[in-house]
């Protein structure tokens, strides 16, 4: 298996990196960064101030490239994403093109007036791509509040999840 994280728009080397790196210790296979060139405007929605994470996730399909079947693409970017039905989404997946896209727009403190906490950002960027990732491979929203596939409609959520895939969730993985 081989995760791509596809960076789209402008995101700190250090964060791409640092994700690159928790991420391969995490699944235990090799991950790459490539840069996304795609213009995200036409994502954009003037009426909610917004990006669609659908018409952005559909554009990602094709993203593990040619001879890469076992390969994931996880986009990774900063603009503040939305979803038909809800508000936001810290982010969305496609189990059947093995892609998901992440903001971290709303995962860092300062979206919500705090001081920047780098460590923090890191702590929840990488616990919504291990969850769309999760997605990815068929797995649906766990109940267990602890399990990295607990839904999280707010911050709150994502900072009590663990890194980890409960009991119930890790032998559907098939890994």
């Amino acid at each position: 298996m081989k995760i791509i994280l596809e960076q789209i728009g402008s995101i700190n080397d250090n964060i791409m990196e640092t994700l690159r790196s928790n991420l391969s210790a995490f699944f235990g296979c090799l991950v790459e960064i490539r840069q996304n060139t795609k213009q995200i405007d036409v994502f954009y929605v003037p009426d909610r101030n917004q990006y669609s994470s659908s018409m952005l996730l559909s554009s990602l399909e094709n993203a593990p490239g040619e001879g890469e079947k076992e390969a994931r693409a996880v986009g990774i970017t900063d603009i503040d994403l939305y979803t038909r039905g809800l508000n936001f989404v810290f982010g969305q997946a496609s189990p059947a093109t093995g892609t998901a896209i992440v903001s971290l727009c709303r995962l860092r403190e300062e979206f919500y007036g705090s001081t920047p906490d780098e460590v923090l950002l890191l702590k929840r960027a990488l616990k919504e791509i291990v969850h769309e990732l999760g997605h990815t491979f068929g797995l649906a929203h766990c109940t267990n509040p602890g399990c990295i596939m607990h839904f999280s409609g707010c911050l709150a959520d994502t900072d009590r999840k663990e890194l980890l895939f409960c009991p119930e969730c890790r032998p559907m993985l098939g890994m």
